[in-house]
């Protein structure tokens, strides 16, 4: 506590933006700032946990409005920009440096880890065996934490958002309103204004300014392995298109990530990347159809 309670707050908080913005358009915009005003009233504007709320609810506020309006599903990643905004912005914020140094001194610690290992029935000598291993461990954790945690919170929430996204078709379908749309895999495809998010965390990584280094860690990664998705789309697509079926396909995928993951990773995303130009998916050909009489 109080992050504990953003496992329910936040897909709650998300499921009624984007309803009330599916129903009545831009009037669901009102629900995340209800919420920021909330929570300023609360708890000011010092408590960390609490931003991640109304960012939250917007990004199911614009959920709704797109779903409304009857947008392609492929945006749907484009919609958690104001979560990754909130995410890259966090290093310049007053609480950053306090809650930073108590997950490093609480979660990412080598005595907790020996504690829950001790607690789970590890014997002394064997704590004694693995003890150097969980130092170098953390020790390597601690030390790219500031670059990282960010990062690691953006996708939580964006996790619990995908949450609220489901509790809104849910109750939707309760109400008898029109079901959600329901993206495939093989559909997703950024913006393609989503490659200066990449080039601008590259850009900013390979400046002077060390300052500046966790927000750049936190566009490049994430910018990274949201076109990674899209590589994974891609040949997805691709596969499909051939006449593979989907069980095949994906274990296909899990083998192949098994044994190289970082070949895996960095083919992936170049895929992904390279669409920005090429669209591999419009340079598909088109199923043959049977024209009676031919």
């Amino acid at each position: 506590m109080p992050w504990a309670m953003l496992w329910l707050v936040v897909p709650a908080a998300v499921a009624v933006a984007m309803l009330t913005a599916w129903r009545f358009g831009g009037w669901g915009v009102l629900v995340p700032l209800s919420l920021f005003a909330g929570s300023l009233w609360l708890v000011g504007n010092e408590a960390m946990w609490a931003w991640w709320i109304p960012f939250a609810a917007l990004s199911g506020a614009w959920m709704g409005i797109r779903e409304e309006s009857g947008a392609a599903a492929s945006d749907r990643a484009w919609l958690l920009l104001p979560l990754l905004l909130l995410s890259a912005t966090l290093p310049w914020t007053a609480p950053y440096e306090d809650f930073m140094v108590t997950m490093r001194d609480q979660v990412f610690a080598a005595e907790p880890i020996l504690k829950a290992y001790e607690d789970v029935g590890f014997k002394p000598e064997d704590l004694n065996k693995i003890r150097p291993q969980v130092v170098e461990t953390t020790e390597l954790m601690r030390a790219s934490l500031p670059y990282i945690l960010p990062t690691l919170l953006f996708l939580w929430v964006a996790m619990l958002v995908a949450a609220g996204r489901t509790i809104a078709a849910r109750i939707a379908v309760v109400f008898r309103w029109p079901s959600l749309a329901r993206p495939r895999l093989r559909q997703w495809r950024l913006p393609d204004g989503a490659i200066w998010l990449l080039l601008l965390g590259l850009a900013l990584l390979l400046t002077p300014w060390k300052a500046w280094t966790p927000t750049a860690s936190t566009l490049l990664i994430n910018s990274t392995l949201a076109f990674c998705v899209q590589g994974i789309a891609v040949v997805e697509s691709l596969m499909i298109a051939r006449g593979l079926s989907g069980s095949l396909i994906a274990l296909t995928m899990v083998f192949v990530f098994t044994l190289a993951t970082p070949a895996f990773v960095c083919i992936a995303a170049a895929m992904g990347i390279s669409d920005v130009w090429l669209d591999y998916r419009r340079l598909e050909s088109p199923p043959d159809v049977d024209v009676p009489g031919a």
